[in-house]
């Protein structure tokens, strides 16, 4: 099956909102063999849409936004009228809408109730987190879906549609992969050449992230699957963080919790970061006692005692700040493991001995203290978000007992 994948939005076309619904649904069609073959974004205009559908050879298109409940949300009404479909009231729909408003507190607008029609057939699919629901057409040989713009929307109900198809599809597609950390892109693929050549049954893609990568292994054939990620696993495993569908702070809580563990940090440059991810795994408070952003270097001295001495000779940047750092807080706290870091995220106050993008790290374990360093490349932003997840990415190797870096 191909596929094309039309975002509607003035928004898309001047730049104001990045399409990231476009990275999501090509994944997750990959995911299942189903290949894009096209995607196009066009204006909230009944013409755009109409000469785009005209050009869709496709069997499967897919909208994404103009589903709301202004004028120039026309998405929905725009494709019925191309393909002929009336619109009528679904009262089960409308009935979800104004139970939304009612939630809330807040009355319903006229103007949503024209989010409550679709055409006789259409699979309606609900929108727990709006008011704009989606559908599913069947037409003239095709599958059309229409999704909401926003990713809040979208991504839940896109989780159904991604079901729909797999039960419709006449092949069994088995998917797994995982996700690396500590290693660049352009590295990683150099050495992947000779797993791509070696498993040309088993589809390998990989998507990267600010410092970590998924890969994403596809086939129809099982056993062909798993040799490849055997091959993958005894080749990477000092990178592997966990599967490709967790995230890097996700795999840490867990593993502190199965270890019964706790964690806190010393924060200069990440200001933060490394406690901001890490909330974003439900039941984090269970592991997660606190985190301190000592950005001066007489907050360092005054909240953790750090020695006058070894800023002075060593400064903040260094492995002995970062050693002092991790190593007076454990003392001052029942953590388990504390990271500390700190670097020159930039854009000045680099040397030659300390470029922008050096970010030193302390790690306290199991009454160890080590020192780590990486230089990172980036904007300022980019720099502190590389080192969060280089920062997570050494506890949970810490705590799995791999730590193989120094």
């Amino acid at each position: 099956m191909k596929a094309k994948i039309i975002s509607v939005g003035d928004e898309l076309l001047i730049g104001k909102t990045v399409n990231t619904n476009l990275t999501l649904i090509s994944k997750e069609l990959r995911s299942i063999g189903i290949e894009v073959n096209s995607a196009s974004s066009v204006k909230d205009q009944e013409e755009a849409i109409f000469k785009t559908l005209k050009n869709s050879d496709e069997s499967l298109v897919i909208f994404t936004g103009g589903l709301g409940p202004t004028r120039d949300d026309i998405t929905k009404e725009t494709v019925c009228k191309y393909y002929n479909l009336d619109l009528e009231l679904n009262h089960e729909t409308l009935t979800r809408i104004k139970n939304f408003f009612a939630k809330q507190n807040r009355e319903m607008k006229d103007t949503n109730k024209k989010q409550a029609y679709f055409p006789k057939n259409a699979i309606v699919l609900s929108n727990n987190y709006g008011t704009a629901p989606g559908a599913i057409i069947q037409v003239d040989g095709k599958t059309v879906v229409m999704l909401p713009g926003p990713p809040s929307e979208l991504i839940p109900m896109f989780r159904f549609v991604k079901d729909y198809l797999i039960e419709r599809s006449d092949t069994t597609i088995y998917q797994s992969g995982y996700l690396v950390a500590g290693i660049g892109e352009s590295e990683m693929e150099s050495k992947m050449d000779c797993v791509y050549e070696k498993h040309p049954e088993v589809q390998i893609a990989p998507y990267a992230d600010i410092a970590s990568i998924q890969y994403i292994f596809t086939s129809s054939n099982s056993k062909a699957l798993e040799r490849a990620l055997d091959h993958f696993r005894k080749l990477f495993s000092e990178y592997i963080v966990g599967p490709y569908d967790k995230t890097l702070e996700t795999r840490v809580v867990e593993t502190l919790m199965a270890q019964n563990k706790t964690i806190s940090f010393a924060e200069s440059c990440t200001g933060g970061l490394l406690a901001a991810y890490l909330v974003n795994v439900p039941n984090v408070s269970k592991v997660f006692n606190e985190s301190y952003v000592l950005y001066s270097n007489g907050s360092k001295i005054k909240q953790l005692g750090i020695n006058q001495m070894i800023i002075d000779k060593f400064g903040a940047v260094s492995k002995q700040c970062v050693y002092e750092l991790a190593y007076q807080l454990a003392q001052r706290t029942d953590t388990d493991i504390v990271l500390s870091v700190s670097g020159i995220a930039g854009p000045s106050g680099g040397t030659a001995v300390k470029p922008v993008g050096t970010v030193y790290f302390g790690l306290h374990h199991e009454g160890k203290t080590k020192t780590y360093s990486k230089i990172f490349a980036g904007d300022r932003n980019l720099i502190r978000k590389k080192a969060t997840i280089y920062g997570l990415y050494l506890v949970l190797k810490a705590l799995l007992h791999e730590d193989h870096h120094s």
